[in-house]
């Protein structure tokens, strides 16, 4: 490669010329052992440039409405701006579409290499034991037992174990805060889908899956971080927010509030405790 593997301003400069030319044999060597990672980041780097930009766009198209409604400028050029406004913002759109397509390839390459996919797959066996040993505490004290000694000693492990960084960016931690983390971060999203559940069904006792999708996506999309989404799609394995609106339900679904009836094509969500519901989306339910 004509640059060095620390000069990501040369390396951008190479990779917007090979997604013009979209030559194969340039894209191999890209996504090879010895710089499938400088190219992540590069085409990372372009993604973000592309947000904010358009960010950037939207804030000047706001400025300049509100300058055509108070007269500073004309109707007129108000629509020519706008008319070469969006013009920029289709051929910005194709080009994201491009770099999306070469970044989901160059994302999983460089994920294999890091041993990404292995690790999350660690983490989450450890974060289900974890969770498993959580939730026997809370029932054992819950019910006024006394705990014997092999349950004390389980317990013990949930703080003495501690697990590696993930591909969150969570740092090394304990099994037992990352077990509080993940509960966290559920009982966040199941506040949401509570509350669509409780909206979307109203009077009725269940709800199709399919109704709760354009609120849920438009409620949790940005709760995720762009970094989250790119990297869930790398692993081929669809949307994040899918994912999220599935496991969610799975969350609900163990607290007792709601249960999954039909086919997986015509799937229901069965309201089993509304007013559980209701204290979740309202954030007064009881933390467990």
């Amino acid at each position: 490669m004509p640059y060095g593997s620390d000069d990501d301003h040369a390396a951008d400069r190479f990779v917007n010329n090979a997604l013009r030319s979209r030559d194969d044999e340039t894209w191999r060597l890209l996504a090879s052992d010895a710089y499938v990672e400088q190219t992540d980041r590069v085409l990372r780097a372009m993604l973000d440039r592309i947000a904010a930009t358009r960010v950037h766009r939207t804030a000047e198209r706001a400025t300049a409405r509100a300058r055509a409604l108070d007269g500073e400028i004309s109707q007129a050029e108000y629509q020519r701006d706008a008319a070469e406004d969006a013009n920029r913002a289709t051929k910005t759109a194709h080009f994201e579409t491009l770099v999306r397509e070469h970044h989901r390839l160059i994302a999983a390459a460089a994920r294999r290499l890091r041993g990404d996919d292995v690790r999350d797959e660690l983490t989450d066996l450890v974060l289900a034991l974890g969770s498993a040993v959580d939730a026997h505490r809370a029932a054992v004290l819950a019910g006024g037992a006394e705990p014997t000694a092999a349950d004390r000693a389980l317990w013990a492990r949930l703080a003495a174990l501690d697990v590696p960084g993930t591909s969150d960016g969570e740092g090394r931690t304990s099994v037992e805060e990352l077990v509080q983390r993940h509960s966290t971060r559920q009982d966040d999203f199941g506040r949401v889908l509570a509350g669509i559940i409780l909206d979307v069904a109203g009077d009725e006792p269940s709800v199709p899956r399919a109704a709760l999708l354009t609120a849920w996506k438009r409620e949790v999309a940005p709760m995720l971080a762009v970094e989250q989404k790119t990297e869930f799609a790398a692993k081929g394995k669809g949307s994040l927010v899918t994912e999220k609106l599935r496991k969610t339900m799975g969350h609900l679904e163990r607290k007792g509030l709601v249960k999954r009836s039909g086919t997986p094509d015509e799937q229901r969500l069965d309201v089993l405790d509304r007013r559980g519901l209701e204290e979740l989306a309202d954030g007064t339910a009881d933390p467990e």
